[in-house]
């Protein structure tokens, strides 16, 4: 036997692939079946000469457990074999040009709980990894079913069509089990999980398929990263446990108030009054500034109005010309687009046009305005099949700079939080110490979601970055995007420090290789 390949029991041998990435090693399984060889999971760089030096004999099939490039590329070295791939998975097989094409924009009806989850993207983010070329598909393998001798079991998580492959080799009960597993309890990582935009459904889809293994009393679990697991019930048991540490707390997100202070109707239809010079839009991302000489400054403009494209162009004309007429407004001279995100920007180029406004904003902010084609990001304008899928920005700040705009001096910082390109905008107002911070904060009493596919690792960029960067600040007033702003919010923040500085240890339980970035990013080049 070549020593490249770990026997694991007699007919079952284990190649670990000896490629760079951020996704290796990967580990393939050859398994003798009747009289020829089946892989599970080949590895790019498992190649027919490797069999012949172990003294394998023909491939007649390779199963696929779930499809990712990393653990399909191999595939293409065995064409006269016979490929089975999930059910579902097809379209990643066929390429990543067939795969570009499905990246289209967000359909209507334009409705939150439709944001995400969408084939071969989340939100607009590509956030699987199909093969570079297409791969040649025998069947497709169904849960419930049996295929080449072996149980088919649903275990989607890691993948949405990810499947458990269970056979009985040398009387032991041996599973095939993708990367649902990684080491004694733990997870490769979190991005694979993501499938919608912060519901959870894939972690928690991971926690049911993980219960469903249990239920099935294994011997020996097979994964496709880290090390064979030769007592998988307590890994097993394990790794549920750290994902309910994780998903469990919910309190806080049921329809919180949008602001904890009492509500006060502003004479333009539609926003509030949060101070005498500063107005919110209730429904959607607007907030409006306005100087004693009655000029006007704009942090977003996304009205948030889910209407086919001229009753969108149409609705926000008529809300800014009210606006400037309720409030006396002479110009709308500067708008601070708080994030890229299409619906904090859709409006702001038609405003440009009607207001010769001046966009201002932090330069990491703007590069994915300006370009977002540069970037596998979620929510960018085109997705949002918007009238305009970019727009300049005239003036761009660096971190922490500040500019005086009429009788207010402002200071435009990086914040981070939902998205890693999020600025916030700091002035005082009134007296009061104010926070623009977009959507790097919501009234959840609880930790948010980590939004992988916005590039928003928490340590680096992502909620507990941004608290630290707001708290640094002690504001008197945070205005938040969606209608939402919180006074007095220090004990708010502090209490979400504290509670995120927990999640991370908790996220820390389940990272295998103890490195943040690559558990919520594997798109990171090494």
């Amino acid at each position: 036997m070549s020593s490249v390949f770990q026997e694991i029991l007699p007919g079952l041998l284990r190649w670990s692939s000896r490629v760079r990435g951020a996704q290796q090693p990967v580990n393939s399984y050859l398994w003798r079946c009747a009289d020829s060889w089946v892989i599970v999971d080949p590895a790019e760089d498992l190649a027919p000469d490797l069999l012949a030096e172990a003294g394998c004999g023909r491939v007649a099939d390779v199963l696929i457990t779930h499809f990712q490039r990393e653990n399909a590329a191999g595939a293409a070295s065995f064409p006269r074999a016979r490929v089975h791939v999930p059910a579902g998975d097809e379209y990643l097989a066929a390429g990543e040009a067939e795969y570009a094409r499905l990246l289209v924009p967000w359909p209507p009806p334009w409705e939150w709980e439709t944001r995400g989850n969408f084939k071969a993207n989340n939100s607009g983010a590509a956030n699987e990894r199909p093969s570079i070329l297409p791969i040649s598909i025998h069947s497709t393998i169904s849960p419930g079913g049996r295929c080449l001798g072996c149980e088919v079991v649903s275990s989607p998580g890691h993948g949405k069509n990810a499947i458990t492959l269970i056979t009985e080799i040398e009387g032991r009960r041996v599973a095939f089990c993708g990367d649902l597993i990684c080491g004694d309890g733990r997870m490769w990582n979190w991005f694979d999980c993501n499938w919608d935009y912060g519901l959870e459904g894939g972690p928690l889809a991971l926690m049911d398929s993980v219960a469903r293994l249990l239920d099935e009393k294994l011997d020996v679990l097979c994964p496709t990263h880290g090390p064979l697991i030769n007592d998988p019930q307590p890994a097993l048991q394990k790794l549920y446990g750290r994902l309910k540490a994780v998903l469990a707390p919910k309190a806080g997100r049921e329809n919180p108030p949008p602001i904890n202070f009492a509500e006060k109707d502003s004479p333009a239809a539609g926003f509030r009054e949060i101070l005498p010079c500063l107005h919110q839009w209730r429904t959607g991302n607007c907030c409006v500034l306005v100087s004693q000489s009655r000029h006007a400054l704009m942090i977003d403009d996304g009205l948030c109005y889910w209407e086919p494209l001229p009753q969108r162009a149409e609705h926000h004309r008529k809300v800014i010309a009210s606006l400037k007429q309720a409030l006396g407004i002479r110009k709308i001279e500067i708008v601070i687009p708080s994030h890229y995100h299409g619906d904090h920007t859709e409006n702001i180029s038609e405003l440009v046009a009607m207001e010769g406004a001046e966009v201002v904003c932090l330069d990491t902010v703007a590069e994915p305005i300006e370009h977002p084609e540069r970037f596998g990001l979620a929510c960018l304008l085109p997705w949002y099949g918007a009238a305009s899928e970019r727009f300049t920005v005239h003036r761009k700040l660096r971190d922490g700079e500040r500019f005086r705009w009429r009788e207010f001096e402002l200071e435009i910082f990086h914040l981070g939080g939902q998205t890693y390109y999020h600025q916030g905008v700091g002035a005082t107002i009134d007296g009061l110490r104010t926070l623009f911070v977009g959507d790097s904060l919501s009234v959840w009493q609880g930790c948010e979601p980590v939004l992988c596919y916005n590039d928003a690792e928490p340590l680096a960029g992502g909620w507990p970055y941004a608290v630290g960067r707001m708290c640094e600040r002690r504001p008197d007033l945070a205005v938040c995007g969606h209608g939402m702003a919180i006074r007095d919010p220090m004990p708010f923040l502090e209490q979400k420090r504290r509670l995120w500085h927990e999640r991370l240890r908790d996220f820390g339980e389940l990272d295998f290789r103890g490195d943040s970035r690559r558990f919520f990013n594997p798109f990171l080049k090494e």
